[in-house]
This record gives C-alpha cells, sequence and structure tokens, in this order.
C-alpha cells in the first residue's frame, strides 16, 4: 500500500514538474520576443536618426543675428529701452549680451529685457561680469567671474546663457578654456580678433555635434569705434554688402550694435537720449533684411537650425517592468525546478 501511495506521489511530482517546466519555457520565451521586439523597435529608431542627420538635410540658414552689446541698468536706459521697443514693435529677435554686475533687477531696463524674453524674441548673452578686457586677467579670474555673471543671469531671469561676447572682442585661450565649464557653446567675438574657423549654417551636416565651441564672430557693425571716443558711421548700403558676403560665405552674417550708436551727443558727451536718425536707419536695415527674406534670429537658432540637438535614443534594448517581472519568475521557477527535481531524485533513492 505504501508502496502504490509512493507511486502516485511520485506520478503527481512528475506532472507537477512537467507543467512547472511547461511554464518557465513559456515565460522565457514570451521574455526573449519581448527582448527582440526591443531590439527590432530601437534598430528602427536608430536607423531613423541616422536618416534625419544624414548630409545635406538642412537647408542653408540664410539668417541675420544683430548683436547688441553693453546691455546694462544704468547706460542709457531710454536709448537701450526705445532700441529693444524697435525689435519688440517688428516681432524681430535680437541677441543682447548683458554685463551681469550691472544689471538691477529693479530697473526699467530689466523690465523691457523680461517683456521681449517672454515673446521669444531677446536672447540672453553673457558680456562678462564687468565690462573688462579678459585677456588680460588670470584664468581663475575669468571662470570666477564667468560663473559669477551665469549665477546672476539664472537668479534674474531663470536662465543660463549659451553665448558669451567678450568685452572689446578680446580673449585668449583661457577665455576659450573656462566657457565649457559654465556650460558656453557659443561665442561671439569679432573677425578682426578670432581667428578660429567660424561656424557655417550651410546646410550641410559635417558632424558637427561634438564641437565643443562655435564660433560665430560680429561680421559687420552699425557704427565702428574710433577708438577716442568717436564712432563712424558704417553706410547702410556697406552694411547689405558685407551682410550678402557674409551669408554667401557662412550661412549668416552677425551685425554689431552699441547703445551708444543710437544716443544723441552734447559737448562730445552721449546723452540719454534717442537719435531719431540713427533709429530710422536701423528700421531701414531691418526692413531690408526681410525685403531680401533673410530671416532675423539669434545665435542659438543659428547653431541649431544646422547641428541635431541630442535625442538621448536608448540603442541598447531595455527591459520594462513587466519584461523585468517575468524574467525574475522564470528564474526562481527554473531555481524551484531544480531544487523539486533534486528532492525527488533524492526521495526515490531512499
Amino acid at each position: 500500500m505504501t508502496t502504490i501511495k509512493f507511486r502516485m506521489k511520485n506520478m503527481q511530482v512528475k506532472t507537477n514538474m512537467r507543467l512547472l517546466a511547461f511554464f518557465t519555457v513559456f515565460l522565457l520565451l514570451f521574455n526573449g520576443s519581448s527582448y527582440l521586439s526591443s531590439i527590432g523597435a530601437n534598430a528602427q529608431v536608430e536607423n531613423t536618426v541616422g536618416a534625419n542627420t544624414s548630409p545635406n538635410t538642412q537647408s542653408p540658414c540664410k539668417c541675420v543675428v544683430f548683436r547688441l552689446d553693453d546691455v546694462n541698468s544704468d547706460f542709457l536706459p531710454k536709448v537701450q529701452i526705445n532700441l529693444m521697443d524697435q525689435f519688440i514693435s517688428q516681432n524681430q529677435s535680437i541677441s543682447l549680451g548683458l554685463i551681469m554686475h550691472r544689471i538691477d533687477p529693479a530697473s526699467p531696463v530689466v523690465e523691457k529685457i523680461k517683456e521681449g524674453k517672454q515673446k521669444g524674441l531677446f536672447e540672453l548673452d553673457l558680456h562678462g561680469w564687468d565690462h573688462v578686457d579678459y585677456s588680460q586677467m588670470s584664468k581663475e579670474e575669468q571662470l570666477g567671474t564667468l560663473q559669477q555673471a551665469s549665477d546672476k543671469m539664472d537668479t534674474i531671469f531663470g536662465q543660463r546663457s549659451q553665448v558669451f561676447i567678450p568685452p572689446y572682442n578680446k580673449f585668449n585661450g583661457d577665455t576659450i578654456g573656462s566657457l565649457q565649464s559654465i556650460g558656453v557653446r557659443i561665442f561671439s567675438s569679432d573677425t578682426s580678433a578670432d581667428k578660429n574657423p567660424y561656424f557655417v549654417a550651410n546646410g550641410i551636416n559635417e558632424d558637427r555635434s561634438n564641437v565643443e565651441l562655435y564660433h560665430l564672430p560680429a561680421m559687420t557693425s552699425f557704427k565702428d569705434d574710433n577708438g577716442n571716443g568717436t564712432w563712424i558711421k558704417i553706410p547702410i548700403q556697406t552694411i547689405l554688402n558685407d551682410v550678402d558676403d557674409s551669408v554667401n560665405r557662412y550661412g549668416y552674417a552677425v551685425i554689431l550694435l552699441h547703445p551708444q550708436n543710437f544716443a544723441k551727443m552734447e559737448n562730445n558727451v552721449f546723452v540719454d537720449t534717442v537719435d531719431e536718425n540713427e533709429i530710422k536707419d536701423l528700421s531701414l536695415l531691418i526692413e531690408q533684411m526681410e525685403s531680401e527674406h533673410l530671416r532675423i534670429t539669434t545665435f542659438t537658432n543659428v547653431v541649431e537650425s544646422q547641428v541635431p540637438i541630442s535625442s538621448h535614443v536608448q540603442l541598447a534594448p531595455e527591459f520594462s517592468g513587466t519584461e523585468t517581472t517575468v524574467l525574475v519568475a522564470s528564474i526562481l521557477l527554473i531555481i524551484g525546478f531544480s531544487v523539486v527535481r533534486k528532492s525527488n531524485t533524492v526521495k526515490h533513492k531512499i
């Protein structure tokens, strides 16, 4: 009788073991098919990304960046605000070089900057902590003041800039080396000071996504600094010719402006009164850009029109929560199957 009971129990155990083995195989096959589907899906995404980043997928930018240097709260504030209003009223973008130590959060200039930023028209760029020659500073001083400027911009405007415009357009190797530490990836000096290769927005993708710093210098200006406190007016047609030449060579042009270019002078000193004639010439310049179908934009937009933004594609297969649970259950069942089989073998021998 005992032998019959043992045999019946043994048959039941064997049946349970077969069911357990079948269920384990099913779970493993389910998890394996999910894994292969994950690989297939990732391969499809990888092919899609590859197709989107192949050469000649972007169009030439044909852009113009207006770069306004020396933006601050206490120097010609009415002129600065009037100048910013010209771009807001015409719904056009401008890149502002902010001297952060001289930015007062409660000033009318900051209110106007926030207005343009909220409308998506103003790009906020670092123009130093103070308006000093960075090439004459130590590496530690440069990095420290750049970090101060970046922190203050974040505090006032809720963002850190990706663009640095060196005061006086002067810089050295330490300047370039410090920028990556504060998240700057676009650098704008001028063509006389910056002899590095310039960013080209001609629509051809040259796999520049790994470039640490893009150089987009000022290529022409509204007025040239004479070096003695006076400025030389550049004829509008000369500016237009410079813009056409730059767009043909690089796909974009950068026009440099200063607040004092639009202020009146009294006794050889700039006063906080707008020179309406200069404002009219600026409006004419903007209208001419539009008539030539040149897009007025910002530094960041010029770069991002050509360099693909990282898509953070996960190319290695990734398990979901369900798949992970199934995998763990399969492993536990295999362990349990082995233990039961071993136990049954021992009992059979006994």
